[in-house]
């Protein structure tokens, strides 16, 4: 069977994502299948993820997503899709929660 005619496959790890604490560093890698001819990393739906490092090859049929020191902004669904050339995409998403600091008042 030919790798174009065969369904992409995605799959972001980790899953579920342990929640993170303001400065902390994210880390995902979508792990996907001969078929895959492109990786797109989205945030909510857009396309758009300003502090994000994407690192993909797709020779090694992977694509990392890298932010360091995370601010809660950074929260929400984190979703890799792959394309095959025949422009079907498989999709796999993963929910991220990033906690702000706690902040104590000042008592005297």
């Amino acid at each position: 069977m030919f790798a174009f005619k065969e369904k992409p496959n995605a799959e972001v790890i980790p899953r579920p994502y342990p929640a993170l604490a303001e400065g902390d560093e994210l880390r995902l890698t979508c792990q996907v299948n001969r078929a895959t001819v492109k990786i797109i990393w989205k945030k909510d739906n857009d396309t758009v993820i300003p502090r994000a490092q994407i690192d993909t090859k797709l020779d090694d049929k992977l694509s990392k997503l890298f932010i360091e020191g995370v601010i809660e902004g950074d929260s929400g669904e984190y979703a890799c899709e792959a394309q095959n050339r025949l422009g079907i995409v498989a999709r796999s998403a993963v929910k991220i929660n990033v906690i702000g600091k706690m902040t104590f008042p000042f008592v005297w």
